[in-house]
């Protein structure tokens, strides 16, 4: 059964910093390879603004022409994006110099998608990376799944902090102390061992240590599976499957990265999108739910790995 995959935008942002360093070095001098930077340079400023989904990263002629040129004339746009688009496909080749590059870093390729005009809808280009499309079939038990992360989310100004924090050992000692002590002081108020002179400052330490012990909760959780679900107070907007994450940095010093993104996958056996949630009959594991099958199709999930096994 064929299931559509949709971007992976972590992926697609690590590919394309490394492109951007290449066009600073190899600085394009025909018009297809300016193209081709410029929808780097635009796909990479929408996910650095997190303002943007994958439904964004489409760019169309008219759009293209105007922001390059200055000059707005869609039948002219068309014809000169048409003039250049041979250039512009041999830079996203698989064995073009810039792909060649991240095949040595052992990053995702990064390729060229034109969608062609339908029903007064103008032609569209983005760039991407990884499959468009899977393939699975067979017995049950051979079903897998690929979770792909769709947005690196943002979070609510005051809670930055804690949705792309580096987390080193000595910044892991100060954030659980000064949590714990915020917690102590809260309950010393409730039990009236504390008194702030006024019915407003204890309000406020209050409200202070209860947040901060959903910050100890969340840090707790998020230090023993690697993973927990993003505190919904936290966040502008409510959506399913979004979650805190801490990944290696690669540095010593610095071991772990906390992250705030939204993953989704396609069930391998319906094609219905995957709910992660915490599994008590999976000892509190995260695992990924069938939607319309919750019970019967259920898999494993990595969020390292980015993969997930049937388990029911």
């Amino acid at each position: 059964m064929e299931v559509v995959e949709k971007q992976d935008v972590e992926d697609l942002k690590k590919s394309l910093d490394i492109a951007m360093q290449f066009f600073s070095v190899h600085i394009p001098n025909i018009v297809g390879e300016e193209i081709g930077a410029f929808l780097l340079e635009q796909t990479q400023l929408l996910i650095r603004q997190n303002a943007a989904d994958e439904s964004h990263f489409y760019f169309t002629a008219a759009e293209i022409y105007k922001s390059m040129n200055g000059q707005e004339d869609s039948e002219k746009a068309r014809r000169w994006m048409k003039g250049h688009e041979e250039n512009l496909s041999k830079l996203f080749a698989q064995t073009s110099s810039l792909n060649a590059l991240l095949a040595e870093k052992s990053l995702s390729p990064l390729t060229l998608e034109r969608v062609s005009s339908k029903g007064g809808t103008p032609t569209k280009w983005r760039v991407r990376t990884g499959a468009i499309k899977s393939t699975n079939a067979g017995d049950v038990n051979t079903h897998r799944v690929r979770y792909v992360v769709t947005r690196i989310d943002d979070a609510l100004p005051w809670a930055k902090p804690f949705s792309n924090l580096i987390l080193t050992p000595r910044m892991l000692v100060i954030t659980a102390v000064g949590l714990l002590v915020s917690i102590a002081l809260t309950l010393y108020t409730f039990i009236g061992l504390v008194e702030w002179g006024s019915t407003s400052m204890n309000t406020c330490v209050v409200i202070v240590g209860i947040f901060a012990g959903i910050v100890f909760m969340t840090l707790h959780e998020l230090l023993n599976k690697g993973i927990t679900t993003y505190p919904a107070l936290w966040s502008k907007k409510l959506a399913k499957n979004k979650l805190l994450t801490i990944n290696p940095t690669g540095q010593s010093e610095a071991p772990i990265l906390m992250k705030a993104v939204t993953i989704e996958a396609k069930c391998s056996i319906c094609g219905e999108d995957l709910l992660i949630e915490k599994s008590r009959e999976f000892h509190n594991r995260f695992v990924g739910k069938c939607r319309v099958a919750p019970s019967e199709h259920v898999f494993s999930f990595d969020h390292i790995t980015k993969e997930g096994k049937f388990l029911r």
